[in-house]
Parts: structure tokens; sequence; C-alpha cells
């Protein structure tokens, strides 16, 4: 394997940080990362990417996320409006002030508005997958400009085979109450 010094000097003159590692290391460290609440961006390959997701998104952690297949209507609008395919699951966050839910759509155009339309189409053309862990995006509500502050917006987005390419981990804590279960204060 060759590596590109110059793109990694570019890189690291920006401020980030090259690690290479085996996948198997990639996808322990990803894991650790999210149960101890760091936070990163992981621009790795789609087999990385879809073990670090077949570990994380457990059926119970996708139902207290609230994921959800996106509908055909929203994957349309945000063809028609940004040219960008999309398929995969997203959560909602509803805004507490006006009701509008946030979600892939205003993801994606709060994304635009923040980042630039360049940064975003090129992280939906990226060839591997990213994955953000714990990501520190805040929902802004498009219709009356809220932050939705306790609002965590989670999505697991695919390529046009099926296969993640963009996704998030976050620390989601969940708590089971036993019914038989007596708390008390001594």
């Amino acid at each position: 394997m060759e590596a590109d010094f110059g793109a990694i000097e570019t890189l690291i003159g920006q401020g980030k940080t090259i690690v290479s590692s085996d996948d198997a290391s990639t996808v322990k460290w990803a894991l650790n990362a999210i149960r101890e609440g760091r936070t990163a961006t992981l621009y790795i390959k789609k087999p990385v990417l879809q073990a670090i997701l077949k570990q994380y998104w457990t059926p119970k952690r996708i139902e207290f996320a609230g994921l959800r297949p996106i509908s055909a209507e929203q994957s349309a609008k945000v063809k028609s409006d940004f040219n960008i395919e999309i398929d995969g699951h997203a959560n909602t966050v509803e805004c507490p002030r006006c009701g509008h839910r946030y979600s892939t759509y205003e993801f994606i155009q709060q994304g635009i508005q923040e980042h630039g339309e360049e940064i975003v189409r090129s992280a939906f053309n990226f060839k591997g997958g990213i994955f953000q862990i714990n990501p520190n995006q805040v929902p802004v509500c498009p219709s009356c400009r809220l932050i939705i502050f306790g609002g965590t917006y989670h999505y697991l987005y695919y390529d046009r085979d099926g296969r993640p390419e963009y996704a998030c981990g976050a620390t989601i804590v969940i708590v089971i109450f036993d019914e038989g279960l007596e708390l008390r204060s001594d």
C-alpha cells in the first residue's frame, strides 16, 4: 500500500488527525468511543461501516432512537430540491415551539446552510462510508429558527446498492424499569 503523504500533510496542516489501523481495531475503537462519549468522524470502507452499524444499531437502540424508514415522499423531495439521492432510516425531532418535524430534509438543508452545498454534496458522493460518533450538531427548526436542545437527530443512510454510506452513533442511555422493582430512599 502506498500512502499519499501530500494529502496526509494537508489534512494534518488543517488540524486533523490521520489514523491507520486494521478493520477489527477500527470497529472496536469506534464502539468504545461511542460508549465513552467521544466525538469523531470516521471516513472508512463501507464493510467497516457495516460492521460498526451491525453491532451498534441493536433492535432496542433502533426502537429507542425512533428510527423509521425514510419515506418515498421525503426521498423525492430531497432529490428534487437538493439533487441528492437518499434512502435509509432516520428519526424525527419535533420543534417544541411550532411543532415542525425535523428529519432528513431539514438535516441536509441545515448542513448546506452551515457547511455549504459543495461539502454536503461531497459527503453524499463519497465512495467510502462516513460515521459520525456522538455528533455535536444541534437541530435548528427551519420554520421558527428555534435551536432544538435535547433533540437528537439519528440517521442511517444507504447508497443505491443498499449499503450504509453515512450514519451516526451516539451515546443513548436506555433505562429499563422492572415492574417489581421498588424504589425507596432511606
